[in-house]
């Protein structure tokens, strides 16, 4: 059986107001998709059938929006966040019950776009222990003061993670395999509002985290208008 993949689509996309405003940010147009709809069907071309897609703000929205992904062949579980507020670390603590028979697991952020490659690169590389997918040449990213940076270690694993990490190598590309102990660093945070880059922070320090590198390869993380508008003129190179 094949890792299920976890979607954190809760967030309310306030970067990208006043288009979030009515439209959640997964269902913004991007080449006559909605956002997230080029995500599922990359992970789906990869051969993932079974997807847990967390929602909370504009959530029965989103679901609606989303629900033509049942006639792709695969399984999707919605779950609700009702704290999305809290971020999205607590977003994937809500997926927790359903993945109560898998210990790992894929997870993206939903606003995300990755070619075919870094996803089959991900999945092909996963030998029993956590992975993340890293660039360490981000020419795609607008702002790298943005994004969140990792320090990686000579045997590839992960030594520190953040956005504010000054001594780094390459930056997170938004897609990985866990397992379930994360969920019990996250339970460790209490309910207060965490990113899930400071959660990911102290679980290194229990578990390894092994770098998988797509350098060079195109991805965006759509946060801002001008990230989207980006995205709008490389659609045609997402192969």
């Amino acid at each position: 059986m094949g890792l299920k993949a976890v979607i954190l689509a809760a967030g309310r996309g306030e970067r990208l107001s006043p288009k979030t405003d009515e439209v959640p940010k997964p269902l913004l147009p991007l080449g006559g998709k909605p956002l997230t709809m080029h995500l599922l069907l990359r992970l789906a071309e990869a051969g993932v059938k079974e997807f847990i897609i967390v929602v909370g703000y504009l959530g029965e929205v989103v679901r609606r929006g989303l629900s033509s992904v049942k006639d792709l062949g695969i399984d999707v579980r919605w779950v609700v966040n009702p704290n999305y507020l809290l971020g999205n670390a607590y977003s994937l603590l809500c997926a927790e019950r359903s993945l109560l028979k898998d210990y790992f697991f894929l997870l993206s952020m939903s606003d995300h776009l990755f070619e075919g490659f870094i996803i089959n690169n991900i999945l092909n590389e996963f030998d029993g222990e956590p992975l993340i997918s890293v660039d360490r040449d981000p020419r795609y990213l607008l702002d790298v003061r943005e994004a969140t940076k990792v320090k990686i270690c000579e045997r590839g694993y992960v030594r520190d993670i953040g956005k504010e990490i000054s001594d780094w190598d390459a930056v997170d590309m938004g897609l990985f395999i866990l397992d379930k102990s994360i969920f019990r660093v996250i339970r460790e945070f209490k309910g207060k509002p965490a990113p899930l880059s400071r959660c990911m922070k102290r679980w290194i320090d229990e578990t390894g985290l092994r770098a998988c590198e797509s350098t060079g390869r195109l991805w965006l993380d759509v946060d801002t208008p001008e990230d989207l508008e980006r995205a709008e003129m490389m659609m045609e190179s997402w192969t």
